[in-house]
């Protein structure tokens, strides 16, 4: 497992991103007191997980999550719920899930339409950390990453509509 041959089927994508967010918030709020998750911490769980298995016909379906979860104390976990969310509500009420990274700042990805009336910076962890917007065409393709939402409604927005209104007429446009 350890050294990459072998895989735990339940060690998915909403692992890693537990694991960045932990990282995240040790890093961006260490007076909290989450400790991070690195390397060999990581090979910790690992093997916490990998305890009493005798085979991989034993290890490849062993639940991750238990154990996963138990590295944070319930406060631990209820501070990185609130400080490094999963989803960020928006102005608007849309709950767009948050992408975390190793080495970038976080970010959301939606359509144009389901910005509309959202203008205000976004941050998390304690307002300490800009959440990136990854502002999407109907078609889910980027036309814009940005930090300032306010500069791109004001700046950019009139040049984008124009482009993709006459490519999606069927769509809203204020």
């Amino acid at each position: 497992m350890l050294a990459g041959r072998l895989t735990l089927k339940h060690w998915d994508h909403a692992v890693e991103q537990w694991i960045l967010r932990v990282n995240g918030l040790a890093r961006w709020c260490p007076e909290l007191g989450v400790p991070a998750l690195a390397g060999e911490e990581r090979a910790q769980l690992i093997e916490h997980v990998c305890l009493g298995a005798f085979g991989y016909k034993d290890l490849k379906d062993k639940p991750v999550w238990p154990v996963v979860k138990a590295w944070l104390s319930g406060a631990q976990q209820a501070l990185l719920d609130r400080h490094a969310p999963v989803r960020l509500e928006l102005p608007n009420g849309r709950k767009p899930a948050v992408t975390y990274n190793a080495e970038g700042s976080p970010f959301i990805a939606l359509r144009i339409q389901e910005l509309y009336g959202v203008s205000s910076p976004l941050r998390i962890a304690m307002g300490r950390v800009p959440v990136v917007v990854h502002v999407l065409a109907p078609n889910q393709r980027p036309v814009q990453i940005t930090e300032d939402l306010a500069g791109f409604w004001q700046n950019d927005y009139p040049r984008v509509k124009k482009e993709l209104q006459r490519k999606y007429p069927k769509h809203e446009w204020r």
